[in-house]
């Protein structure tokens, strides 16, 4: 049984946070294996997210939230799939199935991106925020640090 079909409140309260907060993306269940630039975005039957995200630049982009099989056990992956951003020469801040990383891991590794208090929208948002440093990146050369 799916996380949805034992937990449906959860989808609902995740739906409606979604419409409220990002009315620009739907929600999808892959009927096939979803993939693109190389890299597997969602499995049949998973459901996601899938918007575009304007940055003040301007800039938009295509972004996917893919829940995990174990929701909210564990973390949602966010994927920016247009346009295709290269692999990073200095500061890569994405893992190698594509995934963005969202936040930082310095805190004793007991993860900080999963449980019954996040939502996709926390997801949506730190996407922004990666996209934001992202183009701060292309500007600098450096990826910026903290409070961006």
């Amino acid at each position: 049984m799916n996380w949805w079909e034992k937990n449906p409140n959860r989808l609902a309260t995740e739906k409606a946070l979604m419409g409220d907060k990002f009315p620009q993306f739907t929600l999808a269940r892959a009927a096939t294996h979803y993939r693109t630039n190389g890299w597997s975005i969602a499995n049949p039957g998973q459901l996601y997210w899938e918007g575009t995200l304007t940055t003040v630049s301007g800039e938009k982009y295509q972004v996917v939230l893919t829940y995990p099989n174990y929701y909210p056990g564990q973390e949602i992956r966010a994927f920016v799939i247009q346009p295709y951003i290269p692999e990073l020469s200095e500061a890569q801040h994405r893992y190698s199935d594509g995934h963005l990383c969202l936040y930082s891991n310095d805190h004793g590794g007991k993860g900080q991106g999963f449980g019954p208090s996040m939502s996709v929208t926390s997801y949506v948002a730190w996407s922004a925020g990666w996209l934001h440093a992202y183009e701060i990146y292309k500007m600098t050369g450096t990826w910026p640090q903290e409070d961006i």
